[in-house]
């Protein structure tokens, strides 16, 4: 069993300039085809990259923070925003990275903003720029 070294999820603990990743991952037809049903889509196999939700990678977010914390009570999407430069295509290997741009309270919440891309792992492609702001739970999961 290895060690586990990510530090605990804690307002103190984040700050702006902290670095994510890189993460690698590869884009199933597995993956596409769940997404699709869980977005109620149909006609396309998961294999037409025409059929390929831009969408579906929004969540990575989350594996570059699981990456490096552990524990906490999560947080709460503030803001987000998104660009789409290329679509992804089944079988695609494709590089995460992020940065803490910035931390901050405002009435009584700590908020901190991860800004991450994702990239062709093999050609260094952007596929997509992301940006979210989360205002992190405390201990008892709440908003203060």
């Amino acid at each position: 069993m290895s060690e586990d070294n990510r530090i605990p999820m804690k307002a103190e603990n984040l700050h702006e300039g902290m670095k994510f990743g890189p993460l690698f991952y590869v884009v199933s037809s597995d993956q596409i085809r769940k997404f699709r049903e869980a977005l109620k889509e149909s006609g396309a196999s998961a294999s037409d990259d025409a059929a390929v939700p831009p969408t579906m990678r929004l969540n990575d977010y989350a594996l570059l923070i699981a990456s490096r914390f552990k524990g906490g009570k999560g947080g709460v999407h503030a803001k987000h925003w998104c660009e789409f430069h290329e679509p992804l295509h089944a079988g695609q290997s494709i590089r995460v990275e992020g940065t803490i741009t910035a931390t901050f309270r405002k009435r009584g919440k700590f908020y901190f903003t991860l800004e991450y891309e994702q990239r062709d792992a093999e050609s260094g492609v952007l596929m997509t720029r992301q940006a979210i702001t989360s205002v992190l739970l405390n201990e008892k999961g709440e908003m203060k």
